[in-house]
């Protein structure tokens, strides 16, 4: 089975800007996620932000930094250091390493042999 775009993040210059934006053109929710990052609600979700829709994917929408210039997609993946090796393996390299994130998932940031970045992540 192919592994799943399930996350995005988009960068911005101006937070308020950006959030009038996605709120008037695409009718998302955003809430306060912390850090300055807004949570970009796409459809009706549960408490852990997962769409009730199949289909859909939510993300959020963070201030811009040198290392976060671009929209950045984030995959799903059930094993995270297998996908990485295999990354490496096809041209891609590791952006960021594995980190563990709040005991409840570990990911990295990879990129393709095109210089896009993608986030990989792993549910633990």
């Amino acid at each position: 089975m192919a592994d799943k775009v399930t996350w995005f993040e988009l960068p911005a210059d101006d937070m308020s800007r950006a959030e009038k934006f996605y709120n008037e053109v695409f009718e998302w929710d955003t809430s306060d996620m912390g850090g300055g990052s807004l949570y970009s609600q796409t459809a009706p979700s549960d408490e852990g932000m997962t769409p009730k829709e199949t289909g859909i994917i939510n993300g959020d929408i963070s201030p811009r930094t040198a290392a976060f210039d671009k929209p950045l997609i984030v995959v799903t993946v059930d094993d995270l250091d297998a996908k990485i090796e295999k990354i490496k393996s096809a041209g891609g390299s590791v952006v960021q390493p594995r980190e563990i994130v709040d005991e409840m998932m570990a990911w990295a940031i990879v990129s393709d042999t095109e210089g896009n970045k993608i986030g990989i992540l792993q549910n633990l």
